[in-house]
């Protein structure tokens, strides 16, 4: 549901239902949108802010957005100086930047009764379900991604259905690259003529992806595609096959929709991505959790397959790069009239 432009009468509503509470009585307290992610590269270029900040401003509300640094309980200590901060008269978005760290913050928000969503990576063990405040976990459909970019990047093999690749992989703590690297393996059972050269690991840093890449092409002459299980993988990748005069007669793939990895698609250096929109993803959990505090969601009442599920990214090829690319540089407008509308698996 991206790219849809909420009509007038729509955006009025919105705003008057943002500033009532539950029961249709006037806030005593303004509510806050809190935002706790890992500091990215770039501060002033996350789309988690920018999606908080435009979703705060359409409902004449307030966002903050606090990035931790990495560290023993640096983003715990950021969210209970956030919730010391509004006297608990907030909710939460929080994308968990170590799966360590998941239980403490949940029993800590629940401890102050503030209502949130997460994402990112958690132990498997803890449920969103045990806890009361705790509206849902939030996460994009990795196999699925993993699956769809390996399969472009066969069609791109010289010979059909035969060939050599190589893997780069990710943070195998982490669900969701998990569950790439298996859409990548269900792909490959499915198709034995190709062949994947020992698997690289390069855990979410470009340069260590292009040392992978470089060192591999100096040994083997025969790739034919580079599958990445991230956009930022990609991109190393992407430089080590320039370098090595095969830029554009090796295709490589990757997941996240960076905007630089849309326009390698577009220029067709690149197969594919699958974009994460994290924008889309701050709107969605701030909206959730705001009608949980308004007592417009019933959590309780919600089935254990909607406190804790996937969702569906944006599949990108050559055919829809150029306009994805467009759209990702523009503001964003997203229908949040309905909570499940990219719904694709339960977590459980």
């Amino acid at each position: 549901m991206r790219k849809a432009v909420l009509p007038v009468a729509l955006i009025a509503v919105v705003l008057v239902s943002a500033r009532a509470f539950a029961g249709g009585q006037p806030e005593p307290v303004p509510i806050t949108l809190e935002v706790s992610a890992p500091a990215p590269a770039n501060p002033g270029a996350s789309a988690f802010k920018d999606g908080a900040e435009t979703y705060a401003g359409l409902i004449g509300r307030v966002a903050d957005v606090v990035f931790s640094e990495t560290g023993a309980g640096k983003q715990l200590a950021d969210i209970k100086a956030a919730i010391a901060r509004t006297g608990g008269y907030a909710v939460f978005f929080v994308y968990f930047s170590d799966p360590a760290a998941a239980a403490s913050i949940a029993a800590t928000l629940e401890q102050a009764g503030v209502y949130w969503v997460s994402g990112g990576p958690k132990p498997p063990d803890l449920k969103a379900w045990d806890f009361p405040h705790w509206v849902a976990h939030i996460a994009y459909d990795g196999f699925a991604a993993g699956a769809f970019t390996v399969d472009r990047l066969l069609t791109t093999l010289p010979a059909s259905g035969a060939g050599t690749i190589l893997a780069l992989s990710g943070r195998q703590d982490d669900p969701s690259s998990a569950e790439r690297w298996q859409g990548l393996q269900k792909v490959l059972t499915d198709n034995p003529g190709v062949q994947v050269l020992q698997p690289e690991m390069a855990p979410q840093d470009r340069t260590k992806a292009y040392d992978a890449v470089r060192e591999m092409l100096s040994t083997h002459h025969d790739v034919d595609g580079v599958w990445a299980e991230s956009d930022e993988l990609a991109l190393g990748a992407l430089r080590a096959l320039k370098e090595a005069g095969l830029s554009g007669k090796v295709k490589v793939t990757g997941c996240g929709g960076d905007s630089e990895m849309l326009e390698a698609v577009t220029d067709r250096l690149a197969a594919a991505t699958v974009i994460f929109d994290q924008r889309y993803q701050a709107e969605l959990s701030l909206a959730m959790a705001l009608a949980a505090k308004q007592g417009k969601l019933d959590v309780a009442a919600l089935p254990h397959k909607d406190r804790m599920f996937e969702i569906s990214g944006i599949d990108v090829d050559t055919g829809n790069a150029a306009r994805e690319l467009e759209a990702s540089l523009g503001p964003q407008w997203y229908d949040l009239t309905t909570f499940f509308a990219r719904w694709s698996v339960a977590l459980d």
